[in-house]
């Protein structure tokens, strides 16, 4: 009789909502974490698009974790449209472009949504396309998204560029490790 040898001791599945204004970078970020790929042009997310990958930790070898990433369009018309994606999210990342004041401006509006549904749940605040604001295309200094950052409820701000993978995983390993602290998991 033979046994069977199981990796993980402890699986998870856990659904995490990336939100943010249209045009910030979140389907990229998205992609370059789940297939380490970048598209210079993309069409408009409607409504939302789904992923799902599986997070390395390597200081926690003993669990399996598995994200359910829903990249949520936008755009204010799709508002209506959003409330039920929130449903059963246990993280949220919330995203604006260093490069779009405006997209940064809205932030507290877009905690407020998410909070409206499911109250505070772990989350980054995340300034993306970084390689953009290193060419001088910033408008937001990163002393700002510090700032926001308490507003936010957000345990941790970092800078990202999607398309050039700066930070993108940490992100979502930053994230997963906090969801699974908060749940008294490790």
């Amino acid at each position: 009789m033979s046994s069977v040898y199981t990796k993980y001791q402890k699986s998870y599945i856990y659904k995490i909502a990336v939100v943010g204004n249209g045009g910030v970078g979140k389907t990229s970020m998205v992609l370059r974490y789940c297939e380490n790929s970048f598209k210079e042009s993309y069409l408009m997310t409607i409504g939302s698009n789904f992923s799902t990958k599986t997070v390395e930790l390597a200081d926690h070898p003993e669990l399996q974790v598995k994200l359910q990433l829903w990249d949520l369009a936008g755009q204010k018309h799709f508002s209506f449209v959003r409330p039920p994606f929130y449903r059963g999210a246990t993280g949220i990342i919330y995203v604006y472009d260093l490069t779009r004041r405006s997209s940064f401006a809205d932030m507290l509006e877009w905690r407020d949504e998410v909070e409206k549904v499911i109250g505070q749940k772990p989350c980054l605040l995340i300034g993306n396309k970084l390689d953009l604001a290193r060419d001088g295309q910033r408008e937001v200094a990163e002393q700002d998204g510090e700032a926001l950052k308490g507003e936010m409820h957000a345990m941790q701000y970092i800078e990202t560029s999607a398309k050039q993978g700066d930070s993108v995983e940490d992100v979502f390993k930053i994230l997963t490790l906090k969801i699974l602290e908060t749940s008294g998991k490790i």
